[in-house]
């Protein structure tokens, strides 16, 4: 569920009036204009056009109550339609109502509008109807309007992010200090091993291939993501060898679910470097996919402890983190680090892929 800062709200809400009272006021000048070129324009005629302005803001102000109530904005016009228009008459026939009270009680020396006459509330009917129908179609398209910027400048937010992510996370991997280690351990590997030292040069390029084929990608399959993991954490296991003991539980129905890329990557890599390296016994490491109610969560579980501010949780790339799933899904994942059963858990619950905010929108 999005979470509407107040601040945005009452932006949204002063754009809205401000919309909303210049528009009345311009018809209602139009309609000035034509009555004082035709020479009818009279303090009487002035009263009966103010009477006129606050009935049409209060009944669209209405109008806009029951599009929101009812969730229209959220569906395709061909739905919207027809409803638009039965809802158009009803507050029409209201609007004409308060009209014709006002009128007929405070201009008595005019004729009334509560008149027997079918032919001339027809007529005033039909006239608020297209007044409000066009309303409802310019609110509809402001609305769109204004989505669409939103929406846009969030896409521009989110693929700026993710390429600072990447670019970031690609330097953190490719540090002198990473570099230094995995090529000291494949040089050490080349005459003692051809065969491991030739995998070893193959995982390090997958990271490199992969950190940079994914900065234009929002989501990558669990399984793509999954294998990178793996190629970075053996890596690390020629540096910590015994000390590091790496368990996966991911099954195989969920490899072909989209999560942003190099996601698990960090989280995993942050584990490693803040939670088992500086364990003289090493640790443990649980990389976990599993369904959820809501979607997926992944988790990453490690020997250590969490010190919020000292240790897990307080890098560039976790504040990325928190960034990217917030952006790419409009607050619908959660992101949490948390001490449980004498191990740090790190984990992610992303939605359901139809309830995706912004890959689906």
């Amino acid at each position: 569920m999005n979470i509407v800062q107040p601040s945005t709200e009452r932006s949204r809400r002063t754009v809205y009036w401000t919309v909303q009272l210049l528009a009345w006021s311009l018809l209602v000048t139009l309609f000035g204009l034509f009555l004082f070129k035709h020479d009818q324009l009279s303090i009487d005629q002035f009263k009966v056009l103010v009477l006129f302005y606050f009935t049409g803001i209060g009944i669209s102000h209405w109008f806009r109550h029951v599009i929101i109530r009812n969730g229209w904005l959220e569906r395709d016009i061909g739905y919207v339609t027809p409803r638009l228009s039965f809802v158009a008459l009803l507050l029409s026939i209201a609007a004409f109502l308060v009209m014709a009270v006002m009128h007929d009680l405070f201009f008595r020396e005019y004729p009334p509008l509560l008149v027997p006459d079918p032919l001339e509330v027809l007529l005033n009917i039909i006239n608020w109807t297209l007044l409000l129908f066009i309303w409802s179609l310019g609110y509809f398209a402001y609305t769109y309007f204004v989505r669409s910027r939103r929406e846009e400048i969030r896409s521009l937010r989110l693929a700026t992010a993710n390429r600072e992510n990447q670019l970031n996370t690609l330097r953190a991997q490719m540090n002198p200090h990473f570099m230094f280690n995995a090529l000291n351990g494949i040089r050490a590997l080349v005459d003692e091993d051809p065969d491991q030292a030739k995998k070893a040069i193959t995982q390090l390029s997958a990271i490199l291939r992969n950190a940079m084929a994914t900065v234009k990608r929002n989501v990558v399959p669990l399984g793509e993501e999954i294998d990178i993991v793996k190629a970075y954490l053996e890596l690390e296991k020629m540096r910590y060898e015994e000390r590091l003991r790496v368990h996966f539980s991911v099954p195989a129905e969920l490899e072909r679910e989209q999560v942003p890329p190099m996601l698990l990557q960090t989280l995993v890599e942050n584990a490693v470097r803040h939670g088992i390296a500086p364990l003289l016994g090493g640790g443990d490491l649980h990389v976990i996919a599993q369904r959820t109610a809501g979607g997926l969560a992944l988790i990453v579980r490690n020997t250590g402890r969490y010190t919020p501010g000292k240790s897990q949780g307080s890098g560039i790339g976790l504040r990325n983190t928190r960034k990217r799933l917030d952006m790419l899904y409009g607050g619908q994942a959660n992101f949490h680090i948390a001490d449980l059963d004498g191990m740090v858990e790190s984990r992610v619950d992303l939605p359901a892929r139809g309830e995706q905010a912004t890959i689906n929108s």
